[in-house]
């Protein structure tokens, strides 16, 4: 009797996994500082990908607090600084969230319709998909025990010998623990695409929720905001300008330029503005 190990093809992409392992990981971290971060565990460099650390001290006033990628390590690091302040940071995603708000408010069937547009296209089929693949790794994962059952009963019969046992039946339970693992990962892909319209009600009800923004908070912030990136900045042009791109819960991957556009601040003679 013959067996193929680990024969069968990833049910999940690799672009699936990691998109879901960033959402259980991504968890916002308290502080460590007297004054925890507005933004703390929502900033990332957007070279090196790592988080930025929220930067105080006692002996700050609050306008120096600041942000610093995590690989910077007073330039000893693998990356460079990209140093931003969190007062400059409040100041950007206030004005985002009023802006946001006044687009989703002033037209909210067309958002709507924009939204389905980005998302509905291959989205039902997609899940079929997905769920089919999911039905096939079960059934693939119940042969195996049969499988392996009968490995043993061959190895038993003396049909195999012992190191052909232990390497074959090593083979499959390696194969299995994939299978548990794609399963796992696609279904929760799965329940993430269809919560996406839930989402989208969310959203919407958020820029309901705060007609009138008049300041942050951190409330409003957890409620909005899923990441920030931030850019290193550019001093070229004789003055320090810096992009960030902050990305909203439920429609972070909508094509809607008052939401995905870039954010270009700029300091001048110590004052700042965004463009």
């Amino acid at each position: 009797m013959f067996y193929l190990p680990d024969t069968q093809e990833a049910i999940v992409s690799q672009a699936q996994f990691d998109r879901v392992q960033e959402l259980r990981k991504n968890k916002r971290r308290p502080a460590k500082a007297e004054r925890q971060g507005f933004f703390s565990g929502l900033l990332f460099c957007a070279d090196c990908g790592g988080k930025l650390h929220f930067a105080t001290s006692k002996s700050f006033e609050g306008k120096q607090d600041h942000y610093v990628c995590n690989h910077y390590k007073s330039n000893r690091g693998t990356c460079t600084a990209h140093y931003i302040r969190e007062d400059t940071l409040r100041d950007i995603v206030l004005e985002r969230i009023r802006a946001v708000n006044e687009y989703i408010r002033n037209d909210v069937d067309g958002f709507q319709e924009e939204y389905l547009q980005c998302r509905k296209a291959d989205h039902e089929q997609s899940i079929r998909d997905d769920k089919k693949k999911v039905e096939q790794a079960k059934k693939r994962l119940a042969s195996l025990d049969v499988i392996i059952s009968r490995l043993y009963e061959d190895f038993a019969l003396g049909e195999i010998s012992k190191d052909r046992y232990k390497k074959m039946s090593a083979d499959y339970e390696e194969e299995q623990e994939r299978l548990r693992l794609e399963i796992d990962v696609i279904e929760e892909w799965v329940e993430q695409r269809e919560e996406m319209d839930e989402g989208l009600n969310a959203f919407i009800a958020l820029t309901q929720k705060y007609v009138d923004v008049k300041e942050l908070t951190q409330t409003i912030v957890n409620e909005y905001v899923k990441k920030i990136v931030v850019f290193a900045p550019d001093k070229s042009s004789g003055k320090r300008q810096q992009k960030v791109k902050i990305y909203f819960n439920f429609v972070d991957d909508v094509e809607i330029p008052v939401i995905s556009e870039t954010i270009t601040t700029e300091t001048t003679y110590g004052r700042r503005k965004t463009a």
